[in-house]
């Protein structure tokens, strides 16, 4: 299936407006941040922590601008591969990086699903978070399942209500800060203070989610860039204000450091009974629908491979009743309720999703910077150009997630690691073939107790590392058995890379440059 008109039966409608492309971004953005690390990212940094929000926003704004221009130019499923892979007229470097992000995706999904069933702790103090959480992921699954424009319908009516929940704390809360309550400012020092960077990002992390729904929006061109570019401003005059209501009328800083529901924590401080219920039930909500717009956007990553060739077909089939990719949704919710019950916490699950974020949003930000100063043909496609702003932007964004990818992975750590492991590697070795023949344990066990252990053990210093890794290999080995059966077959990938994913033939017309080599 290499000709676009063959693809056209699993393409996607284009049933989300403007509002529900917005709210998807605002809505399914906020409960990342405001209602679940706002509060936790002070302990490193105290109520500096309202400046790293400020940074973070700029930083978001260029990213995107970024998303948003080249959205116009490839309005398909699954945003950042559409943009790499037809940029660079490959599949291998797109599905690289977006392999990473699917497993941001499922980690986020993971831990908003925990961060409801926290806030649910408010109403129902006797609940398990992690029992909430599946419940919760069981059905935003279904609502996933029935289609897009059911998707639009919700997370529209979530969004109104959210905004009421937060106006009820930062309204009234703006008329009860004390200043004193901002000191001391800095508490950690330049460390703590970039310390807090990258939980705080996390804030923004869907920023640029309405891209992965790309095939799905109506008129691209205008929808796309309004609703990532209009919804991150929105997320940072809210995260802003809010940050500087909540340590602005709590005395001590580290009650909101320390605590699961720091917007509902602050709301008790100056708020009656009520209100702080009215709080706490926007934590449900913005959990809520942030897992929802994650669902729902995390599922194109597969969608998208799958209709490039390079994972199994049975991923970008979609319902013949709801019209969605039923076997990618089901992918996504299966390893989210799994790691939902696996987390040993938010703050490990948080650090390994924003890692994979970043490495989209600098790579894309990279490719932005490639088609400006090499593909003028790309240029004259994009739905605007204000001239110097996307240059500014790319670079703006590109170092910065670069900066912050450095300090989430620890890359000062891995060389030790690798020292570590590989010195450690005769040894488990040795362990491992001498278990089994020795007839005590199992080959599997062995091998889990002693080559696994070791790789485990000296990565301890780079956990995010000692997890990415391994996953890449895992989509790199996938990618290359695919490319290989589809040399075999003869496949024309130039074919596939004249399409975009998600996208009818008859709704896209491929202008882009010769098609000549892949991977």
């Amino acid at each position: 299936m290499s000709s676009s008109h063959g693809k056209d039966s699993n393409s996607l409608s284009r049933d989300m407006g403007l509002f529900g492309a917005m709210s998807t971004v605002v809505a399914g953005t906020l409960g990342a941040g405001l209602f679940v690390t706002l509060g936790t990212a002070s302990s490193t940094t105290g109520p500096s922590v309202i400046l790293v929000v400020v940074l973070s926003g700029l930083l978001a704004m260029a990213i995107a601008v970024n998303y948003s221009w080249m959205a116009t130019i490839f309005p398909a499923a699954a945003g950042s591969y559409a943009y790499i892979s037809r940029t660079f007229d490959s599949r291998l470097p797109g599905f690289i990086v977006t392999w990473s992000k699917w497993l941001g995706y499922m980690a986020a999904d993971a831990v908003l699903a925990l961060g409801f069933g926290s806030y649910l702790q408010v109403f129902y103090p006797g609940i398990d978070p992690k029992i909430a959480g599946f419940a919760l992921l069981t059905v935003l699954f279904l609502v996933n399942l029935v289609g897009t424009k059911e998707y639009s319908l919700s997370q529209n009516a979530i969004m109104a209500v959210l905004m009421l929940a937060i106006l009820v704390l930062v309204i009234p809360g703006s008329f009860h800060v004390n200043p004193d309550n901002y000191q001391p400012f800095f508490t950690g020092g330049m460390d703590g203070f970039i310390g807090a960077a990258v939980p705080l990002f996390y804030a923004y992390i869907g920023i640029a989610v309405a891209g992965q729904m790309g095939a799905e929006v109506k008129n691209p061109s205008k929808n796309l860039p309004l609703a990532m570019v209009g919804g991150t401003l929105i997320l940072v005059v809210l995260y802003v204000w809010t940050a500087a209501v909540i340590y602005g009328v709590v005395g001590d800083y580290t009650v909101l450091a320390n605590s699961e529901r720091p917007l509902a924590t602050a709301a008790e401080s100056f708020l009656g009974g009520s209100a702080t219920a009215v709080v706490a039930f926007g934590g449900l909500l913005a959990t809520a629908s942030s897992v929802h717009a994650v669902m729902a956007a995390g599922i194109k990553m597969p969608y998208s491979w799958s209709w490039d060739e390079v994972f199994p077909k049975q991923f970008s089939a979609v319902s013949q009743r709801f019209g969605t990719p039923h076997y990618s949704l089901a992918t996504l919710y299966v390893v989210a309720a799994a790691l939902t019950f696996w987390s040993d916490g938010l703050n490990e699950a948080i650090v390994i999703a924003t890692f994979s974020y970043l490495i989209a949003y600098a790579t894309v930000s990279l490719t932005l910077l490639y088609v400006r100063a090499s593909r003028s043909d790309l240029v004259e496609q994009a739905g605007f150009d204000y001239g110097w702003l996307t240059p500014v932007t790319g670079v703006v964004a590109t170092l910065g997630a670069v900066g912050l990818l450095t300090k989430a992975a620890n890359f000062g750590g891995l060389p030790a690691a690798l020292g570590d492991f590989i010195t450690g590697l005769p040894g488990a070795f040795g362990d491992f073939f001498a278990a089994p023949l020795a007839g005590t344990v199992p080959l599997v066990s062995a091998f889990r107790a002693t080559v696994v252990n070791a790789y485990w053990t000296a990565f301890e210093a780079a956990p995010t590392l000692r997890i990415y890794l391994p996953w890449m290999v895992v989509g790199v080995g996938i990618f290359a058995v695919y490319w290989r059966l589809g040399n075999q077959r003869g496949t024309d990938v130039g074919a596939i890379l004249d399409t975009l994913p998600g996208v009818a033939s008859d709704d896209h017309d491929p202008t882009i440059g010769d098609v000549t080599s892949d991977d």
